[in-house]
């Protein structure tokens, strides 16, 4: 049962428990009655490994508490190996460490760390050695690792990454392509449409074309024409490549089973760009695990909901782009126990929605797109507003704007350096630039390094106070904007972090700063501190509420966004209307969960605005970390049945080839079944235990348009064709 769902003074017994320290327990409702269980760990000397030992505690009576049984034995208690997971998240601003009881999903113990953007690793290690130091659990315990990072689209935004060598397989375009590679050779060779070779390859120009690209690239990207269709040129490619050259090597059909060379061209060779940055990283992942005593299965998040290995990740990082906000709607999933709902994570930068169908995110199978790359790779459908916890606060008359940059809160600010608070106070201007230590200029352009250098060392300072300290330069806001992006410098604003510790709901720095802050904004309003903190908050809760309903109306209707409509939604999600005859109000048939540490504050009257449950779980400020161990390995596919003018139906299969069919039935029913064993195949491949295959199909109708069942009555004469998408699941390999 749900805790809501026992009686209030049960719930307030709960609760003094847990403020007590005493969290190792259940309670069990039969009737009218509650007993409550307990669970505890231990070292068995015997076995050298950690267990779990649980049993009955007693009965809980109304106005006495818990009264214990008269006789007690250790024969009664129940004990099993523990298994616990390590997980771990990078995000912008924290890096987020746990330990989850992989029986249940219990969050044992949680611990953060700021996060190191110049090395990963080291925000990383820190978080989890304050994990192991906040528990007697011991590194060796662990029998499984999971890892969220935002490396690999930090990477592509940043525009770092290696130099690549493009082997294109018959296909000459009419005009030259480009697709980010630094060395570009076409071969002969390549299929039809059907995975027919049309033409053989030459060992000797495969040769020769990598012998051009030695001592230039970084890692090779192969893309063969229909090699989704039929991959035996690319693995043929591959194979020499990897054995002549010894670069990390991948080609497009292992990325992406959609059609269109130049599409897989592309995400091979932005994958090929990473390889030489996450490696590394994972290579110190791994190091400074196995330096701490952890010899558990090392998991990496993918954007699309699941894990790999770490050397799967290794060779196809591009696959952990948007790894976070995946790894959150599958954590707060496994916090909150709701197989359908809608998440919502608000972090530090941003705010991610993504809709649970089935326990499991919905994935956008067009593929994830980052700045300029357009990719094949799935990834959960995600709705992203630059709205978190530090966006920037900034007020230009009576309007107010949240965001898009990411700032430091004034409450930071001020606790390292207090003299601010007067300076706010007095000037009212509440925007100061720091230069950040031992800086690499070389990455500065020469007007850059000349602002730099004019205010290294000297504290927090104002535009203005930036602009008088510059001899010989005056328009510089670009050059200020360029070394904050650069983070040469630091930006401290006025933040929702700051309003939520200004009014007490948050505890974090300086509360002095955030007042500071909050006062300014009330001068340039002409309001009190209060009605300005309420009024700013207020702004912040209704653009949530619009970022979950756009979210909402997007994945119902094309193109509803047009200035009435905008308009309508704010209306719709405004609390107070005035005078009206008519009030509308959406209504939500499945709950949204909060998930991130600020969602709690930025949501607290969401349920009101959306006519929705909203739930915050437990440990929901380390959703991501939670679901990035939480998670399974899975893999997903899709195939097509189409008519054909000889009243036959041919099945088409990525990886596998085409084949006809007298009956529909029989034709779907084959690619059901090939497509399901490749994926079962693959996942055993990778190590998953307890693999599970499932198929959707989806018929569409020449008539009218329609989606239904092929086994409809009348419906078989009019399709137009079938598709045939196919999943399958698996635990994740653990440690024995």
């Amino acid at each position: 049962m749900k805790q809501s769902e026992f009686d209030q003074w049960v719930q307030d017994w709960i609760k003094r428990e847990k403020e007590a320290g005493r969290k190792c327990f259940e309670v069990k409702k039969s009737g009218n009655n509650y007993y409550v269980y307990f669970q505890s760990t231990r070292y068995n000397a015997e076995t050298k490994k950690r267990e779990k030992v649980s049993g009955y505690l007693g009965k809980l009576v109304e106005g006495e508490g818990l009264i214990e049984p008269d006789t007690y034995s250790e024969d009664d208690e129940k004990s099993s190996v523990a298994r616990y997971g390590l997980g771990i998240d990078t995000g912008g601003t924290f890096t987020d460490a746990v330990i989850v009881d992989l029986d249940d999903y219990s969050v044992v113990v949680k611990k953060k760390s700021p996060t190191t953007h110049h090395d990963l690793s080291i925000g990383l290690y820190n978080a989890v050695d304050a994990v192991f130091r906040s528990t007697d659990i011991r590194p060796s315990d662990i029998s499984l690792v999971g890892i969220s990072t935002t490396l690999a689209t930090n990477s592509i935004l940043e525009g770092s990454g290696g130099e690549v060598g493009l082997i294109l397989i018959g296909w000459n375009p009419m005009e030259p392509v480009n697709f980010g590679e630094k060395k570009q050779v076409i071969i002969k060779g390549g299929c039809d449409s059907k995975g027919r070779q049309i033409a053989s390859m030459s060992k000797d120009e495969v040769i020769a074309a990598l012998d051009s690209m030695k001592g230039e690239v970084d890692a090779i990207a192969i893309s063969g024409l229909f090699a989704s269709m039929n991959p035996s040129q690319e693995k043929k490619v591959k194979e020499l490549a990897a054995s002549y050259t010894g670069l990390p090597t991948v080609a497009g059909h292992e990325l992406s089973a959609v059609l269109g060379i130049d599409t897989r061209a592309e995400t091979a060779v932005l994958n090929a760009k990473l390889i030489p940055v996450v490696s590394k990283f994972f290579d110190d992942v791994e190091a400074t695990f196995r330096k701490k005593g952890i010899e558990a299965p090392i998991m990496a998040y993918k954007g699309d909901g699941s894990v790999m290995t770490l050397e799967q990740a290794r060779l196809y990082p591009v696959e952990t782009i948007l790894s976070g906000p995946a790894a959150s709607s599958m954590g707060g999933k496994i916090l909150s126990g709701l197989e359908d709902c809608v998440i919502v994570d608000i972090g530090g930068t941003s705010t991610d929605i993504a809709i649970m169908d089935s326990g499991f995110p919905q994935i956008q199978f067009n593929g994830a797109s980052v700045g300029k790359w357009r990719t094949r790779v799935k990834a959960v459908d995600m709705y992203t507003v630059a709205l978190g916890g530090d966006s920037r606060i900034r007020v230009d008359g009576h309007s107010i704007t949240i965001g898009p940059e990411r700032v430091q809160p004034l409450c930071r600010l001020a606790e390292k350096h207090p003299d601010v608070v007067g300076k706010i106070m007095h000037s009212n201007i509440y925007d100061y630039y720091e230069a950040v230590d031992d800086y690499n200029l070389q990455v500065l352009t020469e007007k850059e390094q000349r602002v730099y250098d004019s205010i290294i060392g000297k504290g927090p300072l104002s535009n203005m106070e930036v602009k008088n300290e510059v001899e010989g330069l005056w328009m510089i806001d670009d050059e200020l904007s360029s070394l904050v992006t650069k983070g040469a410098m630091i930006l401290s604003s006025l933040t929702p972090t700051d309003i939520m510790v200004y009014d007490g709901s948050f505890k974090l720095g300086s509360k002095d700063g955030a007042r500071a802050g909050v006062h300014a904004v009330g001068e340039k309003l002409g309001m009190t501190e209060r009605q300005a903190s309420r009024i700013v908050f207020d702004e912040v809760k209704e653009k949530i509420a619009e970022a979950v309903m756009s979210k909402m109306l997007d994945d119902q209707m094309l193109e509803w966004r047009d200035r009435g409509s905008e308009l309508l939604l704010r209306r719709m999600l405004t609390l107070h209307h005035g005078d009206t005859a008519m009030n509308m109000k959406p209504s939500f048939s499945i709950p949204v969960i909060g998930v991130g540490a600020p969602s709690k504050y930025m949501m607290s009257d969401l349920s009101e605005r959306l006519g929705a449950e909203v739930v915050f779980p437990d440990n929901n400020d380390v959703g991501n970390a939670v679901g990035a161990v939480c998670s399974k390995i899975s893999e997903s596919l899709s195939g097509n049945v189409i008519p054909t003018p000889d009243y036959k139906f041919l099945t088409t299969v990525p990886f596998i080839g085409s084949s006809y069919h007298v009956h529909l039935d029989t034709a779907i029913s084959s690619a059901k079944r090939s497509l399901e064993s490749y994926l079962e195949n693959k996942l055993k491949a990778m190590g998953a235990r307890n693999v599970m295959t499932s198929s959707k199909i989806k018929t569409y109708m020449a008539s009218e348009g329609g989606i239904g069942d092929y086994t409809d009555e009348g419906l078989s004469g009019t399709v137009n064709y079938v598709e045939i998408i196919s999943r399958a699941i698996g635990d994740p390999p653990e440690r024995d």
